[in-house]
């Protein structure tokens, strides 16, 4: 049975680009362009991972953590990993706080996220 996964950032072409890619190792993917639009994917659909952005409306608001608040007070199985360009230690422990299981600086290259996102769902 493949894996649920969803994809949540502001940029369409990250969207699509991280879609196709794991569309293409087995996963099945949707995606999420706003954080409302995340949420309501998330009170209808079954995820076992999300992959979402910090700051999804291109304002200094941080949506990600909002998210990962939702999912891990509706969905706590669901694993969550942020991808961020303003990583750092202060957001990593703010974000684990709320139930981030990882925090990634952005950009990232593929290979290294799927490793990431491999070694997240087999710790479920």
């Amino acid at each position: 049975m493949s894996q649920n996964l969803l994809i949540v950032d502001d940029e369409s072409a990250l969207c699509w680009v991280l879609g196709q890619f794991f569309s293409g190792a087995g996963y099945r993917v949707d995606s999420a362009q706003a954080l409302d639009e995340a949420l309501g994917l998330m009170t209808t659909g079954r995820y076992d991972l999300v992959i979402s952005d910090l700051r999804l409306s291109g304002t200094q608001s941080e949506e990600g953590l909002v998210l990962a608040d939702f999912v891990r007070r509706y969905a706590p199985e669901t694993r969550v990993l942020l991808l961020t360009a303003f990583a750092s230690p202060e957001l990593s422990e703010r974000a684990k706080g709320l139930g981030v299981d990882l925090v990634l600086p952005k950009p990232q290259p593929l290979p290294s996220l799927a490793q990431h996102v491999s070694q997240l769902l087999a710790a479920r």
